[in-house]
This record gives C-alpha cells, sequence and structure tokens, in this order.
C-alpha cells in the first residue's frame, strides 16, 4: 500500500498556514501525556517506527500534486507554494527538528516527551501540519504503559511466591485479529514486546526487525484451538490429546485449549492415568492447560480441586508455595490488569506460586484504549515573528477557564534531568541551568539522528 504522506494530516490544518501571523519565521510544538487517571508515568515508546516508516524518505513533488488535487476536490485551501518550496528547495526534506525522550523510558505525567521545531522561515506551519501523525504515538506508549504496569504487578507476585523472578512469559499477546490494522497491530505488538517475551502476534516480529534491529523480539509455543480438538468429534477429544500429545514428544512446552466441551472432564483426563504418567515423565513437554470460557475463578477453583484430587506432582519452593511439576495454567479470556490481579491472588491463596500461571490478553491490550487513557497532547508554545527589531519569542498557550486539566505549556519547553536529584522537571530551553536536557534530537531536516534498538529500549524500561 503505498501511503501519500501528504495527507497524512487532519483536513483543517491545510488553512492553517495562512492563519498564523504573517511575520511568523519559527513554530515549536511539544508532546505531553497530561493524564494520571489510569496510570502516573508512560513508558515512552514508537516514535521512531513512525519516523522510519514515514519521514525516512524524502517527500516527492507526485505527493503535493496528489494533495492538491484532493484538497480542492476536498474543499480545503492548499498551500501548494510552500509544500513545493519544500520539494524543490529543501530537496523534499521537512525542515524540522524533533527531540524525544529516549524510547523506552518511564517518565512521569506532565512532562515533556517529544518537541518540535521548524527549522526554515519560509514554512514553519509544517510544524502544525506534523501534529496528526507524531500524535499517533500514544497508542504504542499507552500499550508499552499498560505492559509495563502488569509487568511490575506479576513480579510482586513473583517476589512473594516464587523462586523464579522472571516474568518474561507471563502475559502474552493474543491481539492481532482483534486490531483495528494490520499496521497496528504491528505496532501495538512491539509495544508489548518491550516489557515481556511472549507473544502470538507474529507480525510485530517483522515491524520490530525493520524498525527496531531486533532479529527475533518474541517467542511463542505449539498451541492448539478449538477446531483443531473439534475436528476429531466429541468422541474423539481425548484421542485428541493422546495424539497431541505424542506428536510433540521431547518438545519442552505445549499449549492445549480445553473447553471445546466438558472442561472438566477434559482436565481429570489430561491429570490422571496413563496420560498424567507420561507428562510427569521426562520425556514428554509441559503441558499448559487453557480454560478459555467461564468466570475465572469458579473455574480455576474447580480445576485445582480436581489437579489436587488426582495427585499432580508439584515442589514446594523456598516461600512456602506449590510449583507443579509439569503442568501449568494459561487464562487468555477477557483479561484485563484487574482480572489477572484477582486470579493471582485466588491462585496464590490456595498455597501455589504465581509461576504456575500466565495470561494472554488480545482485545483489552490492544484495543481497550485511547488517547485519553493517558491524556496525550500536542500543543504549540512558542513561536518566533520577525519584525523591525529583529527576531522576537511570543509564549503561545491556552487557558480554558472550563477545564483547568487542559491548560498548555508556555515557551520552548522541555524535560530536564535534575543533576542533584535525577527526576524529571519541565522548563523552558533558556533555563537549562546546571541540569541536563532529557530529550535527543532524533530528526533533523529529513534526517534520522538517533535509532535504539529494542534491547535498549527494554534496558531504558527497566532502569
Amino acid at each position: 500500500m503505498i501511503i501519500n504522506r501528504v495527507c497524512l494530516s487532519d483536513s483543517y490544518k491545510y488553512s492553517h498556514s495562512t492563519q498564523y501571523p504573517t511575520e511568523m519565521v519559527s513554530m515549536y510544538d511539544y508532546m505531553e501525556a497530561r493524564s494520571s487517571k489510569v496510570y502516573d508515568k508512560v513508558v515512552f515508546f514508537g516514535l521512531q517506527g513512525l519516523l522510519k516508516e514515514y519521514f525516512s524518505t524524502k517527500i516527492r513533488k507526485e505527493e503535493v500534486s496528489q494533495a492538491a488535487e484532493y484538497a480542492e476536490k476536498h474543499g480545503i485551501p492548499f498551500d501548494r507554494t510552500g509544500w513545493d518550496f519544500i520539494v524543490d528547495n529543501l530537496s523534499g526534506r521537512l525542515p524540522v527538528r524533533i527531540k524525544a525522550i529516549p524510547e523506552g523510558s518511564v517518565v512521569p505525567n506532565g512532562n515533556v516527551l517529544v518537541s518540535i521545531e521548524s527549522t526554515h522561515p519560509s514554512v514553519p506551519w509544517i510544524v502544525g501540519w506534523m501534529e496528526t501523525l507524531i500524535m499517533k504515538v500514544w497508542y504504542p506508549t499507552t500499550i508499552a504503559t499498560k505492559s509495563y504496569f502488569v509487568r511490575k504487578m506479576l513480579e510482586g507476585f513473583a517476589e512473594r511466591t516464587s523462586d523464579n523472578l522472571d516474568v518474561s512469559f507471563g502475559f502474552h499477546n493474543f491481539g492481532d485479529r482483534g486490531s483495528s490494522s494490520v499496521e497496528s497491530a504491528a505496532i501495538g505488538g512491539v509495544a508489548h514486546l518491550t516489557q515481556f517475551m511472549g507473544t502470538d502476534n507474529f507480525n510485530s516480529i517483522d515491524y520490530a526487525h525493520k524498525n527496531y534491529f531486533e532479529n527475533m523480539a518474541g517467542f511463542s509455543i505449539t498451541a492448539t484451538e478449538h477446531s483443531t480438538v473439534t475436528s476429531w468429534g466429541e468422541d474423539g477429544e481425548f484421542d485428541f490429546y493422546n495424539n497431541y500429545l505424542e506428536i510433540n514428544k521431547n518438545k519442552p512446552i505445549i499449549a492445549c485449549v480445553m473447553d471445546s466441551y466438558d472442561i472438566y472432564k477434559a482436565v481429570d483426563f489430561i491429570t490422571s492415568g496413563e496420560i498424567k504418567q507420561k507428562i510427569e515423565s521426562e520425556e514428554y513437554p509441559i503441558f499448559v492447560i487453557r480454560p478459555d470460557s467461564g468466570k475465572p475463578l469458579n473455574v480455576l477453583n474447580v480445576i485445582i480441586n480436581i489437579i489436587e484430587e488426582n495427585s499432580v506432582a508439584f515442589t514446594l519452593n523456598s516461600k512456602g508455595y506449590g510449583v507443579w511439576n509439569k503442568y501449568r495454567l494459561i487464562w487468555g479470556d477477557g483479561v484485563t490488569p484487574e482480572e489477572i490481579e484477582n486470579i493471582l491472588e485466588y491462585v496464590t491463596s490456595r498455597g501455589y506460586s504465581s509461576e504456575n500461571i500466565a495470561f494472554g490478553s488480545g482485545g483489552d491490550l490492544m484495543q481497550n484504549i485511547n488517547r485519553d487513557t493517558l491524556g496525550f497532547a500536542v500543543k504549540c508554545s512558542s513561536i518566533e515573528l520577525e519584525t523591525e527589531n529583529g527576531i522576537v519569542s511570543r509564549d503561545v498557550f491556552k487557558q480554558p477557564i472550563t477545564d483547568k486539566g487542559k491548560v498548555s505549556k508556555k515557551g520552548k519547553v522541555t524535560t530536564f534531568i535534575n543533576t542533584f536529584s535525577g527526576d524529571y522537571e519541565v522548563d523552558t530551553l533558556d533555563n537549562i541551568d546546571d541540569r541536563k536536557e532529557a530529550l535527543e534530537v532524533v530528526y533533523e531536516n529529513g534526517d534520522i539522528k538517533k535509532q535504539y534498538t529494542l534491547e535498549e529500549i527494554r534496558t531504558n524500561s527497566r532502569k
């Protein structure tokens, strides 16, 4: 699919070049996450992918001509002179400087995450035009943030109940099919992989390789779906389980959805008799039981009772919690962070370590968020004007009396790191003092200046 990049802004923005002061020669915007209603900090992620996908090559004359034609039919003005200037005089390179917090950084809400500043006096409005696309970083940042807080929760339970503190595979991405597009599945999928290593979003592996220098960003295992079980017929369900186990002999781990008919009979079968002896031997894989319907605590209560009645082998860890030797659980139906906590509280209250169960999430992880989840905003905060007395700066801000939460920042604002405390602090560029600016130049005049590997991003989010 060929994208016309000149079309990647809101319709009304194409009329703005004539609305700014005629003497304006420079424009400065910033991005922040304003809201702390859900999460009080963010894991910044995703700008690099957007820049590489859309702004790493020159704007072409054909794109401008087509956008101009669309604009006329669409009923909006179009600054053909300005766009032609970018193509003809600037070789199609967008005249902006973008600075950003290092990807993967965990930053309290309210700090400046990105700044965008024009670099040529003839087309300063290009900064406002870019807002629509740059704003889309809200999506991967919000998913990375959600996954970060789930990871912290899983680590908390692991510290309390497990000798194995690695939760890298505790929260699996099932969200490709539930995403709004192929691209959103890829972008959101890599955002989740900033915090975890498990995913069934195969599409995201390619995006991570192309945009974040990662040869293999995540992993999955052999698993069933209802059709592979039910294709054997109800009478052949147990034959399927035997066959499934045999064809995966000597593999480390397999998963099986077990509620195609009667999950309790299925769990009883798989945890008793000859098939149990096989699973608990060294030749066969760990068997992950996957319930996929019903109220989680009710279903898990019965399953754990069956496991106990069938004397499934377990080991007591140093913290006094049981770990099944060759069985695990995964819950992947209707999973939310709140449900994960409820389930873990229940499983550990039964005396079993949190490492016995993992979680999979699709719709909630990838789709149950929006730009307002973290209150993302991009606002103009400063312009420069060419006057008789030279270049002068003007603060640009809004201050609505109806919503103090939407008051915007003034001046060329950025985020600094306090030299002594290490805290993030918002201030204007002319008030640097002895502080270090946290934002780094990532894009300037058509060139990507700074790139991060997925490994670096993962490291940043764990500092």
